[in-house]
């Protein structure tokens, strides 16, 4: 005959058992509600502090209202103009001004791409990254240099350079054109700063030849250029 007091206290333990239980869930719950919370809060905040952050550099740009730089051409001299040269590789060199037209912001420039065309065909194609990045003040400009040779063309393009450019030499005057892009980066104090590729188009630079020579100069005394 079973033992009611066995089964009692059998009962007893069980139950005790499950409210146990019961007592450790409801204490875990809250701690991880808790700790769930704190995230969310910790994510918004951030998320926050990003939209606050960018909205006031955007205001503070827009009070800036930073002006692309401005470029000219200063002088662009060719040598080792010979047209009757099958080779045909004259050489470039080019003087290039930008100017800072900013008052509170200054102009970091770490790269230009360089393309000297003739009539649409393009004869140079360079790409210059300083060794020292080129720094321009505010109301200051600053004068680079460059040294370029022509790129090799093929047969076709060739001989429809030295065509039309053979007129155009016999004449005394041929003219160039020059785009120059450069990477940008706009400062503003020490936290602020964008970056951006600003390119100049210089049209028209009309290189003066002397009879029988193979040297040339820009005669008109530089070009300012077109900046995008």
């Amino acid at each position: 005959m079973d033992n009611p007091n066995s089964s009692a206290t059998s009962i007893h333990h069980t139950h005790g058992l499950s409210v146990s239980r019961s007592m450790r869930r409801s204490c875990h719950r809250p701690t991880k509600s808790v700790a769930n919370q704190v995230v969310r809060c910790l994510i918004t905040s951030l998320i926050l502090l990003f939209v606050l952050a960018s909205a006031a550099c955007f205001i503070a740009w827009l009070m800036l209202h930073p002006h692309p730089p401005s470029s000219r051409v200063n002088s662009l001299a060719v040598s080792g103009f010979n047209i009757s040269s099958p080779q045909f590789t004259p050489r470039f060199d080019l003087e290039l001004a930008v100017a800072n037209p900013n008052k509170k912001i200054v102009f970091s420039i770490d790269h230009f791409g360089l393309l000297i065309s003739y009539r649409g065909i393009p004869l140079v194609r360079s790409v210059v990254d300083p060794p020292n990045y080129i720094q321009i003040l505010g109301n200051r400009s600053s004068e680079v240099k460059f040294e370029l040779g022509m790129e090799k063309l093929s047969d076709k393009k060739k001989r429809k350079v030295l065509r039309d450019i053979k007129g155009d030499w016999s004449r005394g005057v041929v003219s160039f054109q020059v785009k120059a892009s450069m990477r940008v980066t706009f400062r503003a104090g020490r936290w602020l700063s964008r970056q951006r590729l600003v390119e100049a188009f210089c049209k028209d630079l009309s290189v003066e030849f002397l009879p029988a020579k193979e040297t040339g100069k820009l005669h008109d005394g530089g070009r300012i250029c077109s900046v995008d």
